[in-house]
């Protein structure tokens, strides 16, 4: 097991993970042309990191980290967590809890004095992970909403 940033020759099996994404919406697939330009979005934005766990040589695992810097709590930033996403073929075998505890590491190490992310309301497995990782679901109320 090996935990690493994504790297843009990875995109297309980064994509092929996201099918396994429980919230994915059946939207449209992406263009190569798309996937690239979103890339160079991410490659411009010091505080978007993509992680990959890869496993068996095939990337098994994946989130994303955003850092915010913020002029609260002494000018500390936050991290938010998203797309937490396991390859079904890799589940159960604790890849998700490894790379969660190597992104929280890591936002810790950028300053971080928090990390938040937003899990669907069934997952309950998930959830059951992010609590024994000490996310607290009762600390704060999530809102979304989405572009009419």
């Amino acid at each position: 097991m090996r935990i690493r940033p994504v790297l843009e020759t990875d995109l297309d099996e980064l994509f092929t993970l996201y099918a396994h994404y429980t919230a994915s919406e059946n939207r449209p697939p992406l263009s190569e042309a798309r996937m690239a330009e979103i890339w160079r979005e991410v490659e411009r934005n010091p505080g978007v990191e993509y992680f990959a766990l890869e496993q068996e040589g095939r990337i098994a695992a994946t989130c994303i980290l955003s850092i915010t810097p913020s002029f609260i709590r002494g000018g500390s930033g936050y991290g938010v967590i998203e797309h937490v996403v396991t390859h079904a073929d890799f589940r159960r075998r604790g890849f998700a809890k490894a790379l969660m505890e190597f992104t929280l590491e890591h936002a810790w190490n950028q300053g971080c004095t928090e990390v938040m992310l937003l899990s669907g309301r069934d997952l309950a497995p998930a959830h059951k992970l992010y609590e024994g990782l000490g996310f607290d679901k009762h600390q704060r109320t999530g809102f979304i909403i989405f572009k009419p």
